[in-house]
């Protein structure tokens, strides 16, 4: 199915490509959906550009008339916003607050949410324990989530939530029972070893259903499906499928950009046996999957 309008393409050679198609990934939309079925911990993990974030839209494209979904995304900031994710992904789905039956608890969350101070309760008394005001401040965070009658709660790129919102994480799949199915993805390979987001899938209650989906790049099949589905859905020679698969590992990101920049450089033509290359050289490293490595190296590096 392609996710995208046909723009137009030439007779002989690409001058605008489609969207993507979703290729390669139904088997694992279809484990998720068999999964929100709850209560569970869902952790997808795969390295950048493999796809994680296609894989969540296609899903809750298939859920969204059974499930009521919080989202909420990690932004790659240098220092992490304290619960970000969690606070955007409930102001996503209210407006306000006002209506909500919310306990004299929920005065805790008056920092996280000024602009709804007039509908929450008072503040609470400060906290002498930071631990005690931590465990309150969570406390209350579950308490409103129960009030939106979510039953599934998506967090993008964990790999870079803060301490605060990977603890909430884990209050929160420890309860019981567990409120709220929760579905998250990361690089596994950007997560330090002591990383709380390590005890998601290590501690959770016996009741709750732990699944780790680790998305694989594609195979030479899928990615000349793939790229056919930026082609109008025209054939795609055998030379050019392994030529990009062998330069790009099958990883959808990096096949994507690669079709793209074939065409601005106007290299993609079409023959009766369907669309080639018109040359033979090399082909250089995609701005956008250059950017990505550049930027995990400079974190890798302390930079």
């Amino acid at each position: 199915m392609a996710a995208g309008v046909r723009v137009g393409v030439g007779k002989d050679r690409a001058d605008d490509l489609c969207m993507p198609g979703f290729i390669g990934r139904e088997q694992e939309v279809a484990t998720l959906v068999r999964a929100l079925a709850g209560p569970s911990v869902v952790l997808v993990e795969g390295e950048a550009g493999i796809g994680k974030s296609r894989l969540i839209q296609e899903l809750l494209a298939t859920v969204r008339n059974d499930h009521r979904v919080l989202l909420g995304v990690c932004p790659p900031y240098r220092e992490s916003l304290t619960l970000g994710p969690i606070v955007d992904a409930v102001r996503q789905a209210r407006d306000c607050v006002a209506g909500l039956r919310l306990s004299p608890l929920a005065g805790a969350l008056r920092p996280l949410f000024p602009e709804w101070a007039a509908d929450l309760p008072p503040a609470p008394e400060p906290l002498s324990d930071p631990r005690a005001a931590h465990h309150r401040l969570f406390r209350a965070l579950v308490e409103l989530i129960d009030t939106l009658d979510a039953t599934v709660l998506v967090v993008e790129d964990v790999h870079w939530a803060d301490n605060a919102t990977l603890d909430f994480l884990l209050f929160l799949t420890c309860r019981l029972p567990q409120p709220i199915n929760v579905v998250i993805t990361y690089r596994p390979e950007d997560v330090p070893p002591t990383s709380p987001l390590l005890r998601l899938s290590s501690r959770l209650p016996a009741t709750t259903t732990r699944l780790r989906l680790t998305l694989e790049p594609l195979d030479v099949e899928a990615t000349a499906r793939m790229v056919s589905s930026m082609l109008g859905g025209q054939p795609v020679s055998p030379s050019l499928v392994r030529f990009l698969h062998q330069r790009t590992d099958g990883v959808p990101l990096a096949v994507e950009e690669s079709v793209r920049l074939l065409r601005d450089r106007a290299d993609l033509v079409r023959d009766a046996r369907g669309w080639r290359r018109r040359g033979s050289g090399e082909l250089q490293v995609p701005p956008t999957v250059r950017d990505a490595v550049l930027e995990r190296v400079q974190r890798l590096g302390g930079a």
